[in-house]
């Protein structure tokens, strides 16, 4: 059974303005793959991420959805494991709706390469947060 998120920890991991996580995928080779990456908490407490089919980050989950996911705030931080379901963009619904928590104003249709939206159910919560 997935972990739920408390409050607090929900509070901070949603907290304005956002934060960029770093996402940790696994190569071909079985090192870790570590980006930056827009992401953000849904309601049902998974994390709903963004990138083009053709990047290095679907291509490792495609191939093994083990995924990290760690928010930063200096010493502080949240790191979130699990599995990550790729699902197609071709709308661009998922990254308009990243891009607005971002409040980015990035034109993704000039983008070329298919979308997909990433969407990680968490397993594993692990915190190093002074007040929580």
């Amino acid at each position: 059974m997935p972990p739920s998120l408390n409050p607090e920890l929900r509070a901070w991991l949603t907290a304005r303005p956002p934060r960029y996580p770093v996402l940790a995928t696994i190569r071909p080779d079985g090192s870790p793959r570590c980006s930056v990456i827009w992401a953000m908490l849904q309601d049902d407490d998974r994390v709903l991420m963004n990138t083009r089919r053709d990047r290095a980050k679907a291509l490792d989950v495609a191939r093994d959805p083990r995924v990290s996911l760690c928010f930063e705030d200096g010493y502080q931080y949240v790191t979130l494991e699990g599995r990550v379901a790729m699902r197609p963009d071709p709308d661009l619904v998922d990254i308009e709706t990243i891009k607005a928590h971002y409040d980015d104003d990035y034109d993704f249709s000039s983008q070329r390469g298919e979308r997909v939206s990433l969407l990680m159910t968490i397993d594993r919560v692990l915190v190093h947060l002074r007040r929580l």
